[in-house]
């Protein structure tokens, strides 16, 4: 069974097909004016890998060696929700946020964070509640309605973690919220999965509960994984277990649900997914788009640095690193002196989009 989503026939599950046309295509244009951060150098790293083109050996070999040295608190600008919000506000479309705060240890801010919780539930509003890095491993709060009911559901794997602490009371009593906040969420910053992230400064979010179907975790999620400024390919969780490749060819899962997901996003987070890449110049980011199946609307939910790659295919994450290898030798590297900042960062993303005709 062959399948043709964009111009590129790929035969249904077919490893063979896949590696003989690796996702990277060296012929690709780059802007002139892209430039790999001397922040995020990765020469010497680069230098020393080994060549084996599993993603698992590109992480030990490659992005390990570089959290190690000193690079740690920049890559962690990319995962904090609120720096997040500052780089791509009115550029690029984000989930509506209810209020925040990153100055967890005063009191008054709790009691003001509380009232926007308050607020939600008597109005029986869904909403969410989550840490700063916005990862589930350290807590983030689902409060939704179903049957009629306003219910709260923690999205955490830990199951120690979901029995110390009652969501429903979190959203009704103020001592279980601060109790909460003060346990769980102050001075944490990451789980046991993203420890590159520990150099975010503590804080809360309460955001709007994008629509998903409420037996799902979540909403339908396209993970665009990025790497020289290139797409490898896209993984969609809660997506029928569909895969795109780099030009949005079928490569996994539901077809039907593929061609949708093709059809109506696959284009335009693509060109946003690339525009935050090369604004970022960092050599490998996961930029995490909420897409609405219904209503065609979508939101950037969060920028990675590191891929979570356990919901993608082995055939995938076997040509993951030959890509990123090839990728390396193919560009010219560029130092760039100025300093990590969201002016900087928005600076580019502006001329980023520019270029793509967006915003």
């Amino acid at each position: 069974m062959e399948n043709n989503f964009a111009g590129k026939i790929l035969k249904q599950n077919s490893f063979e097909t896949y590696r003989i046309k690796p996702t990277y295509n060296p012929d690709l244009a780059y802007s002139e004016d892209f430039e790999l951060s001397s922040v995020f150098d990765c020469r010497e790293q680069m230098n020393g890998y080994s060549g084996a083109t599993d993603y698992h050996s590109l992480m030990h070999n490659v992005q390990k060696p570089m959290l190690a040295s000193n690079k740690v608190e920049e890559l962690s600008f990319f995962a904090n929700k609120l720096l997040l919000r500052e780089w791509i506000d009115g550029l690029v479309p984000i989930q509506k946020i209810f209020g925040s705060s990153s100055l967890l240890n005063d009191e008054s801010e709790i009691q003001r964070l509380f009232k926007i919780v308050i607020c939600k539930v008597k109005k029986h509003e869904e909403f969410i509640i989550k840490p700063t890095n916005g990862s589930e491993s350290i807590g983030t709060l689902k409060v939704y309605q179903r049957y009629g009911k306003l219910q709260s559901q923690f999205l955490c794997k830990d199951k120690e973690y979901c029995e110390n602490i009652n969501g429903d009371r979190v959203i009704t009593d103020y001592k279980t919220f601060k109790a909460w906040i003060e346990k769980f969420i102050l001075g944490v910053t990451c789980g046991n999965i993203d420890t590159h992230l520990r150099h975010i400064k503590s804080g809360l979010i309460i955001q709007e509960m994008f629509p998903h179907d409420k037996n799902e975790i979540g909403p339908t999620e396209m993970k665009y994984m990025t790497a020289w400024g290139e797409l490898l390919f896209v993984g969609c969780r809660n997506g029928k277990d569909v895969c795109l490749g780099s030009d949005g060819d079928f490569l996994e899962g539901d077809h039907k649900f593929a061609r949708f997901l093709f059809d109506n996003f696959f284009q335009p987070l693509k060109k946003n997914a690339l525009s935050l890449a090369k604004a970022s110049t960092f050599p490998n980011l996961r930029c995490d788009f909420f897409v609405d199946i219904k209503s065609g609307r979508w939101v950037l939910n969060e920028i990675e640095t590191l891929a979570d790659c356990r919901s993608y295919s082995d055939n995938l994450l076997k040509n993951t690193g030959e890509f990123y290898s090839k990728g390396w030798h193919y560009k010219k590297y560029r130092s760039f002196d100025s300093s990590l900042s969201v002016s900087v960062l928005r600076d580019r993303l502006r001329n980023e989009l520019n270029i793509h005709g967006g915003k």
